[in-house]
C-alpha cells in the first residue's frame, strides 16, 4: 500500500489527512514539508525510522517492503513524477473557499493524471453551505473520479494541538465530544479510509 496526498497550494487538509492514513495504516510516513514545522508538529506520532523527511533535491529512496504515506507538496519535479508513479493512489485534498482554491486543485489534478490514473478527490474543512457546489464543479469536471468529503470540524486541529488522530478522540473522549466525533465525523473518515484500504 502506498498513498500520495499531494496539493500544489498550503491550507488544504494534506498533512493532516496524510498524517491520520498513515496512522490508521500503520504506514511510514514521507514529506518534503521542511518549512512548516511538520516534524515538530508530528513527528512524536511515529516510531524511530517511520517518520522520514525528503530533503530539496534529495533522492528519495523507497523499499518496497514498507508501506508509505506520501505527503508532498509544492512544484511538480521529476522526483515527485517518481512518486506520482510509484504510488497506487493519489489523494488530492480540496479545503474549498473559492475559484482560488478550485483552479489550482483542476490543474493539480491534471497534472497528475498524466501520471496516474488514480486519482481520489477530497473535500475538506469546507463550509457545509459550499459543499454542494464545489463537489458539483469537480464532479462535472472530472465524472470518472472518486469524491469524498470530511465537514469541517474544530476537531481536526486537535491532531496537530495533542498529537492524536480523531480516532484516538473518539476513544479517550467522552459525553457531547464522544458523540458530536462518532455521529458526524467518524462515518465520513470511515468511509474515505475504507476506499483507500480496499483500492490498494
Amino acid at each position: 500500500m502506498n498513498i500520495l496526498f499531494y496539493s500544489a497550494i498550503g491550507r488544504q487538509g494534506k498533512t493532516t489527512n496524510a498524517i491520520g492514513y498513515a496512522k490508521h495504516t500503520k504506514a511510514k510516513y514521507y514529506t518534503n514539508d521542511l518549512q512548516n514545522a511538520t516534524k515538530e508538529l508530528y513527528g512524536d506520532m511515529f516510531k524511530t525510522g517511520d517518520f522520514v523527511e525528503i530533503e530539496i533535491g534529495k533522492e528519495i529512496t523507497i523499499d518496497d517492503k514498507d508501506n508509505i504515506v506520501f505527503d508532498f507538496g509544492g512544484y511538480i519535479d521529476s522526483r515527485l513524477i517518481d512518486v506520482i508513479q510509484y504510488v497506487d493512489i493519489c489523494v488530492v485534498p480540496i479545503s474549498y473557499q473559492s475559484k482560488s482554491e478550485y483552479i489550482p486543485t483542476v490543474k493539480t489534478i491534471n497534472a497528475i493524471l498524466e501520471h496516474n490514473k488514480n486519482v481520489v478527490i477530497l473535500i475538506n474543512n469546507t463550509a457545509t453551505k459550499l459543499i454542494g457546489e464545489v463537489k458539483e464543479a469537480l464532479n462535472y469536471a472530472f465524472p470518472k473520479l472518486p469524491i469524498f468529503t470530511i465537514n469541517s470540524s474544530r476537531y481536526i486541529s486537535r491532531l496537530a494541538n495533542h498529537q492524536k488522530t480523531i480516532f484516538d478522540l473518539l476513544e479517550k473522549g467522552g459525553g457531547l465530544e464522544k458523540h458530536f466525533i462518532k455521529k458526524s465525523l467518524i462515518p465520513q473518515i470511515k468511509k474515505f479510509y475504507n476506499y483507500l484500504d480496499n483500492n490498494t
